[in-house]
């Protein structure tokens, strides 16, 4: 019995050695002025703390975000990549579309516009046809396609280059080249202005909507003096026929490359001293790509091969 008593005893004392006894004693009266700016000073502390404790709580959260839902430059190429789009290009007209004079064989204008084309991001391939032909007139190319030798591949474009009127112009000088009158050349301008639009109405009529590039063309004779002359003059007045004629449709752009040969200064003739070299044909790439830009044709074939950014 007195066992149990000296356990029991040990057991109260462990009991209330591990208890906190306080005893309240009456406060002193508190000033209240102190009391609220004690209590503003905590709000404010507390405020700071909360902010500083959520600061890289943000910087981590923005982390984590950026890294697994934000796409790299190398994820944004592949999407480009993925949704790029093959371009269908057909190429008609006469020795500048056949890119006659090219020394380095890479297809005039043609082969150059189509490997400036693939740097877009909306382009992965352009399979490009070179229908040009050294010599064809105006009325030669209508006759092919009011025959229907082009509907298949017209239906197919996706972006149609034409250059075309060179050769008209020949004609004229070859038919009396000793006794050359501004009349014949006026004549012929009709006739040619007429087939020129006969050429994009039947384009149109088996494609709509496909951009269309109407390259102009230039006085090859201006190498033999650089005096302005009335031949400057007629090449103008034929351009100008193209102008009018491009500026009539909503998915076509000029291209004027009058001025990129009235000289030979920077040596962009060919031997023959007729058709472009390779570096003509470099400058006459530049100034497409520039026209092209100014027409916002790039935007228009996008939707032609139905790329979406």
């Amino acid at each position: 019995m007195g066992s149990w008593r000296i356990i029991l005893s040990c057991l109260i004392v462990l009991v209330l050695s591990g208890c906190a006894i306080s005893i309240d004693e009456p406060n002193a009266p508190a000033d209240k002025e102190s009391e609220q700016a004690e209590t503003e000073q905590d709000m404010r502390q507390d405020e700071q703390q909360a902010e500083e404790e959520a600061k890289p709580s943000s910087n981590v959260l923005t982390q984590i975000f950026e890294h697994f839902f934000e796409p790299s430059e190398e994820d944004l190429r592949q999407i480009d990549d993925d949704n790029a789009k093959q371009l269908h290009y057909l190429a008609l007209g006469d020795s500048l579309t056949d890119g006659v004079g090219d020394e380095y064989g890479q297809d005039g204008y043609v082969g150059r516009l189509a490997d400036s084309m693939l740097a877009w991001t909306s382009i992965s391939e352009v399979d490009v046809d070179n229908r040009g032909k050294r010599g064809r007139r105006s009325d030669q190319l209508l006759k092919l396609i009011k025959k229907g030798h082009y509907d298949e591949e017209l239906q197919q474009a996706q972006l149609i280059s034409l250059t075309m009127g060179g050769n008209d112009v020949m004609k004229v000088v070859k038919q009396d080249l000793f006794n050359l009158k501004r009349d014949a050349f006026d004549k012929e301008l009709l006739t040619y202005e007429d087939r020129y639009g006969k050429i994009i109405a039947n384009i149109r009529a088996k494609n709509p909507t496909v951009p269309l590039l109407l390259i102009g063309f230039y006085n090859p004779f201006s190498i033999v003096t650089n005096e302005a002359n009335e031949f400057d003059t007629i090449i103008t007045e034929w351009n100008n026929v193209i102008k009018k004629i491009a500026s009539k449709d909503s998915n076509a752009c000029y291209v004027s490359v009058e001025d990129l040969f009235d000289s030979n200064q920077e040596l962009v003739y060919h031997t023959d001293f007729f058709h472009p070299n390779a570096k003509g044909y470099d400058k006459m790439t530049e100034r497409i790509l520039e026209a092209m830009e100014q027409c916002k044709l790039e935007q228009k074939i996008n939707k032609e091969i139905g790329f979406e950014e």
